[in-house]
This record gives structure tokens, sequence and C-alpha cells, in this order.
């Protein structure tokens, strides 16, 4: 139920925009009220609402108003960028200034892996999203100054292709490399501590496993 709720309003967005003749104003309206059910919905199942489901909504609210209010729609195109480098920024912060980990903070369960190894994912994990970041300003406001055979409405329609989707995908791509290469380089403990961490991650109530904290000091 959970993965229904967090696609439903990128779904209604995209079902929207094609059934509504490439209307992207209307497309929004859907996208804006679709979250808002949606997130309700998330709320009143389970108690309880993600940081990240905060920030989403938060986001959402700030470029998708504008977007109906003043009839422009740079404005929603602005979101995914925005989203991306707010979260790089939260996750740099966290690590490198506040000296914790983002999933000990978002799960509450101890990240077993080694501060030398959560580092480097942490600061490649920021680089990911500020790519993404540039990537979306290049689909939703460059591609007819890059490409001279492609139209603004041939654009605008690449650009909705990729938020529905594409986004999507080339996350899923980087979590799983980026996951095996964490994975490759722990211990027995430290892998059987990590699945159970993703399992929180995801939801599911799985106690975390016995404190070690000397080991994790020592990268171990």
């Amino acid at each position: 139920m959970k993965n229904i709720l967090n696609i439903l309003p990128a779904l209604c967005f995209f079902l929207t925009y094609k059934l509504a003749g490439n209307d992207l104003i209307t497309a929004t309206w859907a996208l804006l009220i679709s979250s808002g059910i949606a997130m309700t919905a998330y709320y009143f199942m389970y108690r309880t609402m993600s940081r990240f489901q905060i920030i989403f909504i938060c986001a959402l609210l700030i470029f998708a108003l504008p977007t109906i209010i003043f009839n422009d729609t740079d404005f929603i195109k602005y979101k995914v960028s925005a989203v991306n480098i707010i979260l790089a920024v939260t996750f740099l912060v966290i690590q490198f200034g506040f000296k914790k980990d983002i999933a000990s903070v978002i799960s509450g369960v101890r990240n077993p892996i080694p501060d030398s190894v959560w580092r480097k994912a942490t600061l490649a994990t920021a680089v990911f999203l500020l790519f993404c970041a540039g990537l979306n300003y290049v689909l939703a406001f460059r591609l007819p100054d890059l490409f001279s055979g492609i139209t603004p409405a041939a654009a605008e329609e690449i650009w909705v292709n990729y938020k529905t989707y594409g986004n999507a995908i080339l996350n899923v791509i980087f979590t799983m490399i980026l996951f095996f290469w964490m994975y490759s380089r722990l211990d027995s403990s430290e892998k059987a501590q990590l699945e159970r961490l993703m399992e929180s991650m995801t939801g599911k109530q799985i106690p975390s496993g016995p404190e070690n904290s000397e080991d994790r000091k020592n990268g171990k």
C-alpha cells in the first residue's frame, strides 16, 4: 500500500498531462490534489510521515502553487532540481557538519557501515543528486537551445517523461550500485545489520543488531 501511495501523485500527473492534451497547468493541479490525498491517507494509515515526505510536500506547495496562480510552468519545472539540491545539501551538512549519518537519523537504527565507507557513500550520493538537479534543469529549459530540431512543446514532453519515470529509474540504478559497493566492503556481521537497516527504512519493524560502537569507530 505504501508503494501505491508513493507513486500515485506521479501517475496522476503523467496521465492528466497526456489526457489533457499536454496541459502542464492541469497536470500540476492533479499532482497537487493527488499528493494531498496520498499524504493524508499515508498519515492516517501509518500515523507517521518521513522527513523526505515532509520535504516533498513543502517543495510541491512552494513550486506548484505559483505555477497555478501565475499560470507559469517554469515554477513546477524547477521543483525536481530544488528537491535534489536540498537533499544533497542536507546529506552533506548532516554527515560532515553534524558528524551524523542520514540513515541513522531517519530510521533510528544504528548504521553498521564503517565511517570511512559511509562518508564516501554520502559524498557520492550528494554528487549524484546535484547531477540530477542539473540534468533536470537542462531537460526543462535548455533542450531547444542545445538541439535545434527540438521544439519547446517537444522539450516539455521529454521533461514530463523524465520527471515521471526517468528520474526514478536513475535513482534506482544509482541506489543499487551504491548498495552493492557498500555491501562488498562489509564483514558478515555488518552485512546482517545492514540488511536489517534497509528493512527498517522500508517500513518493516525489525530490531537492530547488538551495538558495537568500538568496531564502528575502528572501521571494522
